[in-house]
C-alpha cells in the first residue's frame, strides 16, 4: 500500500471529526478499539537535533475483532510553529504495519515520525505544540481513528546531545549511575592488596 504523508495529510483531518464523533457516540464498540499514544510528551534536545517520536498502538480490549496492519490509511502529523518541521519516520509507517495483527488487548510499538528544526537549529527554549492522528478501518470498512489529546513539549538547551532519538538523562538515572561508580571506588579501595 502507497503511504504518502502529504496526502494523508489533507484529507485526515475532515476524516477525524467523523472518526471521533463515531467514537464518541459508541460506533466504535463494534470492530477494533484503536487507541495510541506516544512513549513521552516532553523532550530536552539540542538545537539541532532531529527527534524521532516513538509511539505505541493498541487494540483495546473490548474491541471484537483484530487490528491490522494492512487496513492502516492514513497518519497525519503536524510540527510545531515555525521552528519544528514533522517529516515521516525513516521507515514509512506502512512497511512498519505491514505485518501488524493485534488481537484485542495488544499492542505495539512502532515510530511515528520525526520533528526537525527548521533551518537546521532552533533557538534555546521551550516550543509547544503538535498535532497526530492514526486510523485504520475495521473488517465493515469502518474507520476507526483516534488522536491523543496530549501537547508535545520541547525544552531546546545548548550542550544537550546530539543525534537522532538522543535525549538527556534523567536526575534519576543519572543518581543511579553515580551510586554505582560510587561503590565500584569503595570495593577498590577496600581491597587487600
Amino acid at each position: 500500500m502507497a503511504f504518502e504523508f502529504e496526502s494523508a495529510r489533507r484529507g485526515l483531518r475532515a476524516l477525524l471529526g467523523a472518526g471521533l464523533l463515531a467514537l464518541a457516540s459508541g460506533a466504535s464498540q463494534a470492530g477494533v478499539g484503536l487507541v495510541w499514544d506516544l512513549a513521552q510528551w516532553s523532550y530536552t534536545l539540542a538545537p539541532d537535533q532531529t527527534l524521532e517520536l516513538h509511539a505505541k498502538v493498541y487494540n483495546e480490549a473490548s474491541a471484537s475483532e483484530h487490528l491490522l496492519g494492512s487496513r492502516f490509511v492514513a497518519a497525519y502529523g503536524e510540527g510545531i510553529g515555525t521552528t519544528f518541521d514533522f517529516l515521516p519516520p525513516m521507515l514509512a509507517l506502512a512497511e512498519q504495519f505491514a505485518g501488524m495483527d493485534l488481537a484485542p488487548g495488544q499492542g505495539m510499538d512502532f515510530v511515528f515520525g520525526r520533528l526537525a528544526p527548521v533551518g537546521g537549529h532552533a533557538a534555546p527554549g521551550s516550543y509547544m505544540g503538535g498535532a497526530f492522528a492514526l486510523a485504520f478501518l475495521d473488517a465493515t470498512g469502518a474507520e476507526a481513528s483516534w488522536s491523543p489529546e496530549h501537547t508535545l513539549l520541547l525544552t531546546v538547551v545548548d550542550g544537550a546531545p546530539t543525534g537522532p532519538g538522543q535525549r538527556l538523562p534523567e536526575p534519576g538515572s543519572l543518581a543511579l549511575a553515580a551510586a554505582g561508580l560510587g561503590a565500584l571506588a569503595l570495593r577498590r579501595r577496600c581491597r587487600p592488596e
